[in-house]
């Protein structure tokens, strides 16, 4: 697989910053996990040497946002040592050793309403990126 170094910028559609590499270059090879598929896909598009910008919508992007994935918990369901306080990333084990991240979106009493769509489900993006170097 291509192994890149590359500058990027990672930009919500309402405007607001959501990654970039700053000026310190990002080195990954393609498949390795350290990117979204449909990153490294606009990735592999682009030229080296140039600047693009890609617009994706959010199909195109990290999809949309299912209500299946957004669960009311107990607090007894969560471990004693975390924190539960809104906007709060918290992992969760399953009993086959897979782990889940959710954000907790709503605390009333007892019930803790925990978001499991990617952070930028249903959100369209912008992503740019200039390809410094690639090696086949």
């Amino acid at each position: 697989m291509a192994k890149y170094k590359l500058l990027y910028k990672l930009t919500h559609s309402n405007g607001a910053l959501v990654d970039e590499s700053g000026s310190m270059p990002f080195e990954f090879e393609i498949g390795d996990g350290q990117l979204d598929p449909c990153l490294e896909s606009c990735i592999e598009e682009a030229v080296v040497g140039k600047s693009q910008t890609f617009l994706m919508t959010y199909g195109e992007a990290f999809g949309p946002i299912y209500d299946e994935a957004i669960q009311v918990m107990d607090r007894v369901e969560f471990p004693a040592s975390i924190q539960i306080e809104l906007d709060a990333a918290v992992e969760f084990k399953t009993p086959t050793g897979d782990s889940y991240v959710g954000c907790i979106d709503k605390i009333e009493g007892d019930d803790i309403t925990v978001n499991f769509n990617h952070p930028l489900a249903g959100a369209d993006v912008s992503f740019q990126v200039e390809i410094l170097e690639k090696k086949e």
